[in-house]
């Protein structure tokens, strides 16, 4: 899988950026190492489990697979901070894939806890027009994971099926699960350091696995989607003090989204 190297979060050059396009076509993903600095991801990390272990009614919910969680992410700091949510290099990528007026539309993020099991193979996004078309579109969709821990063999990196989003159902399929249609296929793991930022089509095949180490395996998930397709998650709230520290290339961002009072 291509990586995209960073100068101080600097643009990348047409060059590179041509080649991290083509990667992200061809496999549906591409890893940014390095995005985040030591001290921001710890930051992060510690923030998040803070509000992981306060469990707020409502925020933490059990996902498919044994002690998987997932939880919806508040938008304020540090959740909020405009070189996470809009990192240069990883809008630079998001606008020459979803167009210039992409927005967010989903804040989550994933902990697989010690002694978790297999999820079944899913994707997070269906090919937009389902069956209708014989070949796929290009993406409508993409998500950024930034890992809040170094991602292992041993504590339970992503599967992930490369090249899967290119894949479009046939009625056919419809008696089949993604667990059994996985059998040809070849599959990866996400093994990268604490922060980087993945960017994967909601399409891509993929799975939790198996935690084997005694730590949680934690990161954070940002959707973000074309701008004309409409969706946001109920839950993207951008409270007022958030908006009012955003500079305007942010708020464009989640321009949709409500705001609320502090």
């Amino acid at each position: 899988m291509t990586t995209a190297t960073t100068g101080a979060q600097t643009l990348l050059p047409e060059t590179e950026l041509a080649d991290v396009m083509r990667t992200l076509r061809d496999t549906g993903m591409v890893t940014i190492p390095d995005a985040f600095d030591p001290a921001t991801i710890a930051d992060l990390g510690a923030a998040y489990h803070r509000l992981l272990d306060s469990h707020p009614d409502g925020r933490v919910q059990s996902t498919s697979g044994e002690h998987h969680v997932q939880m919806q992410v508040p938008l304020v700091p540090p959740f909020s901070d405009p070189g996470l949510v809009a990192h240069p290099i990883v809008r630079q990528i998001l606008a020459a894939a979803l167009g210039e007026t992409f927005e967010c539309s989903y804040y989550n993020s994933n902990t697989a806890y010690p002694g978790s099991t297999y999820q079944p193979v899913h994707r997070d996004a269906g090919p937009i027009f389902g069956t209708e078309m014989t070949s796929a579109t290009p993406a409508t969709g993409i998500v950024v994971n930034v890992p809040l821990c170094d991602f292992t063999e041993e504590n339970g990196s992503t599967e992930v099926w490369p090249g899967t989003h290119l894949i479009v159902d046939r009625p056919a399929d419809a008696d089949k699960t993604l667990d059994e249609r996985i059998a040809p296929l070849a599959s990866a793991r996400l093994n990268v350091s604490a922060g980087s930022a993945v960017l994967r089509d909601l399409r891509v095949w993929h799975r939790g696995v198996p935690n084997r180490s005694q730590a949680a395996r934690s990161m954070l998930a940002i959707v973000y989607k074309r701008g004309w397709l409409g969706w946001r998650h109920p839950a993207l709230r951008v409270p007022e003090s958030t908006w009012q520290a955003w500079p305007e290339h942010v708020r464009a961002i989640f321009a949709s989204c409500p705001r609320d009072p502090d």
